[in-house]
Parts: structure tokens; C-alpha cells; sequence
């Protein structure tokens, strides 16, 4: 399997609102990416910038806070203290603000600055390192929406997460491996594959995947494609890849990664599609 030092830049977007009995008062957005992927040097630093627009006609105020973020097949995210995961760069980070006014139909640069160390204290840097800033927005309320908040136990929240990830240039190790895969029909007779890839290795890898299926013969059924996921170290992520309506019958399915400078990951897995009560 050939290794790569070339790193995807790819952004992200978090936005997490809870359920309301009103209208949310704070309207901001981003106008930078959702996300800042740099290969640099140990040893080295960088900045950034995050824009902030207020879209509204009255100032809007924001917190501004650093998280670390994994991510699981099993649909788990978890957004934990900044630093403690062993390849969060959040102590790396320094944010110009932790909270900021926004004048109406404004917007604000929220400034950071990336100083990668030399190496940790237990190991040298090597890999993809990350974290994420939030940016929440701080809702304008008047006293009857304080009352009623205070009464209905709601609080109101719209956040953004913008990815800082910082990738060691010419270093780390890349690799992938299929943990479970599943076959899943629906009501109408499609078959899908549910496929669960964790990152194994310690560079983050964004492939792309899809399944060629063949029949005992050799015959192929088609090729199926599913989407690019952001795979981090130690994350995972699930694939679910419809193969359409397939015949009941044993076959043979390969799936394949292939995350690009012909590095490509891939394994066949033998499936049975059942007869279906309804067919």
C-alpha cells in the first residue's frame, strides 16, 4: 500500500439549534470557511481569520470558545474539553476574542493565531492535528422571552464549529479499515450495503468509496458509488450504499476506498440477499 504526505482540505459546518418556542433573535453567519487545513512545519505558526456578518438591523453579540471534536459511526459527535484528545492542536491556538459585539448589517474578523511546537512531551509531531472554534451567536431576548425561557426551562442556541487542522508536512502514516459492514433493505426492496470505516492511521484522509458487485460468475451488477467523508485519526464514520433492486442470490461485493496519489484502500465481503416475504 503506497503512503502519501498529501493532505485534502476540505470545510465542515456545525450548526446546532434546539428546539424552540419561538423565533431564534441572533441571525449571524460566516462569510470565511468553516474550516482552516494548513500542512506546515513543526516548529512554525500561522494565522487566521474568521468573518463574522451580523444580518440584522440591530448588534448582535457573540461567545467565542474552543472545543476538541471526534466523531463515530454509531453517529456519536463529542465536542470535548479543548486539548485533552492526544491529536487536538487547541492548545496550539490562541483566538484574539471570547466574546464580541457585531454592529448591525456589520461583520467582524475574529483573528487566530497557530503555533505548532517542535514536539509534544511524550512523542514528535506527526499526522494531522485538530480542534475546532465555535462561534455562537447570543440571542437578542426581551423580558417576555426571558419569562417564558425561565418558565419552559429553553434555551436557545445556534452555533457555528469552524475546523482548525494542522497537518504535519511530510509525515504520518495513512490507513483505513473496514471495522462492519451490514446489508439493510428498505420497504420498496432496495438493498444497501451499510459499511463502518475507521481511520486506523494518523493522517486524516477524505476517499472516495463504492461498491462493485458481482455475481458468483464473475458477472458484474454495476458499480455504486457513496459519498467523501472527512475521516480523521481515530474517528469513524458509516457509508450506507444503495445497490438499487437486486435479484435474492449470493454475491460477491468489493468495496473500495480510494483516497487519491493511487493510494487505495479496498476488501470483498461475500453478501446473500434473501427472498422477501412481500415479493
Amino acid at each position: 500500500m503506497l503512503k502519501r504526505n498529501q493532505i485534502f482540505i476540505y470545510g465542515i459546518i456545525l450548526v446546532a439549534v434546539s428546539l424552540l418556542p419561538q423565533k431564534v433573535g441572533a441571525q449571524i453567519s460566516i462569510r470565511t470557511g468553516l474550516a482552516d487545513d494548513r500542512i506546515i512545519e513543526t516548529g512554525t505558526s500561522y494565522e487566521g481569520t474568521i468573518s463574522v456578518v451580523n444580518e440584522t438591523d440591530e448588534i448582535q453579540r457573540v461567545n467565542v470558545y474552543q472545543n476538541d471534536y471526534l466523531f463515530y459511526s454509531d453517529g456519536t459527535n463529542l465536542y470535548g474539553t479543548p486539548g485533552n484528545d492526544p491529536r487536538s492542536n487547541a492548545d496550539w491556538i490562541v483566538v484574539s476574542v471570547s466574546s464580541i459585539s457585531i454592529p448591525p448589517r456589520q461583520n467582524i474578523d475574529i483573528a487566530y493565531l497557530v503555533t505548532v511546537p517542535e514536539s509534544t512531551s511524550s512523542f514528535p509531531l506527526s499526522g494531522s492535528y485538530w480542534s475546532m472554534i465555535m462561534v455562537e451567536a447570543v440571542p437578542y431576548a426581551s423580558a417576555n422571552d426571558l419569562e417564558q425561557r425561565r418558565q419552559l426551562g429553553v434555551r436557545q442556541k445556534l452555533r457555528y464549529g469552524i475546523q482548525i487542522a494542522s497537518h504535519i508536512k511530510n509525515s504520518g502514516q495513512s490507513q483505513l479499515e473496514i471495522k462492519n459492514s451490514a446489508l439493510s433493505q428498505g420497504e420498496n426492496g432496495d438493498t444497501a450495503l451499510v459499511i463502518h470505516v475507521e481511520n486506523t492511521g494518523d493522517v486524516m484522509l477524505r476517499p472516495q468509496m463504492w461498491v462493485e458487485l458481482y455475481d458468483l460468475k464473475g458477472n458484474t451488477l454495476g458499480r455504486f458509488d457513496g459519498a467523501q467523508n472527512r475521516i480523521y485519526p481515530t474517528t469513524s464514520v458509516m457509508q450506507k450504499i444503495h445497490l438499487g433492486l437486486v435479484e435474492p442470490g449470493k454475491y460477491r461485493a468489493i468495496i473500495i476506498m480510494d483516497a487519491g496519489d493511487d493510494e487505495i484502500f479496498g476488501t470483498e465481503v461475500a453478501i446473500e440477499i434473501l427472498e422477501s416475504a412481500d415479493r
